[in-house]
């Protein structure tokens, strides 16, 4: 009776890690970036989002690269490119729009560079997830 009982917290554990490890995935990480929130000089407000959004870019041309490299013909791998080149248009547009109403002001470089930065997570989880994270743990996980 006590090996039963066992065996059925057991699995119920698996299926709760089981159901949780998407959304788990969905928050973890993507690479490292700096914290913030206690600055108050508007400039190293705005230096610190443009180093985080360029450590967004990074990992997103890792990625790229890698499901770039995992494609299996020269179709697939146009295709990608051709979809990466669009998105980047679409990500630009979107976020001068979003921040147009801080063009010219000091805070706008923050808040471009943090647009940017999200728009960037969001590629990044994407290619991640149309590939399955084959390409290994280098690429795979965070750093």
């Amino acid at each position: 009776m006590k090996m039963i009982r066992f065996r059925l917290v057991a699995a119920g554990a698996c299926a709760a890690l089981l159901a949780a490890a998407p959304a788990a995935a969905k928050d973890a990480p993507l690479y490292r970036t700096r914290d913030c929130g206690s600055l108050t000089v508007q400039a190293d407000m705005n230096r610190c989002a443009g180093d985080n959004y360029a450590a967004a870019d990074a990992r997103l041309n890792a990625v790229y690269k890698a499901s770039l490299a995992a494609l299996p013909d020269g179709a697939a791998r146009k295709g990608l490119r051709d979809g990466e080149r669009a998105w980047i248009a679409f990500r630009d547009r979107t976020c001068e729009e979003s921040t147009e109403g801080e063009k010219g002001g000091s805070i706008w470089p923050m808040e471009m560079s943090e647009c940017l930065q999200d728009e960037t997570d969001k590629r990044i989880r994407f290619l991640l997830g149309t590939r399955g994270c084959s390409a290994g743990a280098s690429v795979c996980n965070p750093h």
